[in-house]
Parts: C-alpha cells; sequence; structure tokens
C-alpha cells in the first residue's frame, strides 16, 4: 500500500514516549505529522484518519496499565480501516495489560494494528532505573521496528491483508489505583503559572500552585520536569520507598519486545 501520510500520536508528560514514538514514525515515508495528547483541553477535538494513512500511537505505562487520561483521549482518534502502529513505554518493571488495552481502545476506535512493540525509558518517578534510556542499543531497535513495520505495510495491496495481531496481556486488566505521591513545593516556587498551565489532568490549583487535586493527579511528574525553578518534588522519604518497592523487580535491563 503506499502511506500517504504517517502520525506520530502520543501521551506522554515527560517527553520519553513522545521520542520514541516519533523516532519509529521518522521510518516511514509519507508526510509526517505529529499529535501531542497530553495537554488539558477541554474542547480538543476529534481526529479522522484514512486507509492510506498509519499512526504511531504510544502511551506510557501506570502500573502495568494506560494512564486513565491517556485512554480516554485515545478515544479521540477514529480510524477508517487505518494502520496503527502501537508503542506503550515503561520504566524497566514491566507493561502487563498496556499493549493489549491499547489495541483493544484503537480497535474500537475503527484501526487495524499492525505491529506493536513495548519499548523501555528511564522511570518517571525513580530516575536511576533504567537511567539514560533509551540508550544507543534501544536506539537501533527502534530503528529496526520501525523500518520493519513501515516495510510490512508498503508490502501489502490493502489493509485487510494484516492479520490479527497478537499481543501479551489478559482480562480483566490489572487493576491499579494509582500511588500515594504527593508533590512538595519548595520556596524556589516563583508562582509562574508553568506547572498549571503543563498538568494534563488540571490537578493543580489555578490560584495556589501549592494545592494539588488528590483525586485528579495521576503522578505523571510532569510538573516537576516542566518547573523552571525546580521547586516541584516527591518527597525523599516516599522515593526512598518506592525504590525498595522496584529494586528486585527493575534490577535486571529489560530489551524491547516486538510484536508483528
Amino acid at each position: 500500500m503506499k502511506i500517504k501520510q504517517v502520525t506520530g500520536i502520543y501521551f506522554s508528560p515527560t517527553k520519553s514516549t513522545k521520542n520514541v514514538v516519533m523516532q519509529i514514525a521518522g521510518q516511514f515515508g509519507g508526510n509526517q505529522a505529529e499529535l501531542d495528547l497530553t495537554d488539558a483541553n477541554r474542547n480538543r477535538p476529534d481526529y479522522h484518519f484514512l486507509e492510506n494513512e498509519v499512526i504511531v500511537v504510544g502511551a506510557p505505562v501506570y502500573g502495568g496499565r494506560l494512564p486513565v487520561t491517556a485512554a480516554e483521549r485515545l478515544r479521540k482518534l477514529h480510524g477508517h480501516q487505518t494502520p496503527a502502529v502501537l508503542v506503550v513505554v515503561y520504566g524497566n518493571r514491566a507493561y502487563e495489560d498496556a499493549l493489549l488495552e491499547l489495541k483493544e481502545i484503537l480497535t474500537e476506535q475503527g484501526f487495524v494494528p499492525a505491529a506493536a512493540i513495548a519499548a523501555v525509558a528511564e522511570h518517571n518517578i525513580i530516575r536511576s532505573i533504567a537511567a539514560g534510556r533509551p540508550d544507543a542499543k534501544d536506539q537501533e531497535m527502534l530503528t529496526q521496528f520501525g523500518q520493519q513495520a513501515a516495510k510490512q505495510l508498503e508490502a501489502l495491496a490493502r489493509v485487510g491483508e494484516l492479520h490479527d495481531l497478537s499481543v501479551p496481556g489478559h482480562h480483566p486488566y490489572r487493576e491499579f489505583h494509582g500511588l500515594p505521591i504527593r508533590i512538595h513545593v519548595s520556596a524556589n516556587c516563583s508562582n509562574c503559572g508553568t506547572c498549571i498551565r503543563k498538568c494534563p489532568t488540571q490537578a493543580i490549583s489555578r490560584t495556589d500552585p501549592k494545592i494539588t487535586d488528590q483525586e485528579r493527579c495521576i503522578g505523571c511528574m510532569r510538573c516537576i520536569q516542566e518547573c523552571p525553578v525546580e521547586g516541584r518534588s516527591v518527597s525523599r522519604l516516599v522515593r526512598l520507598v518506592v525504590r525498595q518497592k522496584l529494586k528486585k523487580v527493575c534490577a535486571g535491563r529489560k530489551e524491547p519486545e516486538f510484536f508483528v
């Protein structure tokens, strides 16, 4: 099939997923486009894609699942027998049901899953876990995967020739209720409003950035990364507890896994 356009689509609070998605999308021919689902937008439109287009769509993994916010925004995408390359990015623990969840959401939305990858990136809370990843070896594998997926689609006469893509995961999906993480705001905070504007769920008070709605907060760490004065952080005690909890399961290096 002749690919008219490939669109990299991502929910990526700390940019790791964005980088992985766009590297893979860059291996395709045709026009290149990009769609960021991270920012809060009450007036977000629906997006439609045609059969001669391809989407490369990715989200991070939180507790073996897609973030609830990402899952909601993915339902703004509508395919018309549009091939989809699926991407989940996790912090070297496990991706469990996230890839299956992504596949099933996109299938419901009219897309045809063509290939999938579970990639590893630096952990968003404990940065020493999978530090520096995706590294050079990961980058090479991401490129190879993108080229393989592109070649497979270009060899098709029509999308209907794609077989049903099998990915790991179970029903019912793993339950995940978030982590008891509270963001500490230091005296460095200048009330610039960056965190308020960048929070994907609008969990930070619009009048006082020191107040966070814990029901809305998904622990994505975007406010910490985006703060220009390093005025936001997770407490040392919480990081210690999380590090100890993850120490054993994250000890060995995990490699990207492809499904085509």
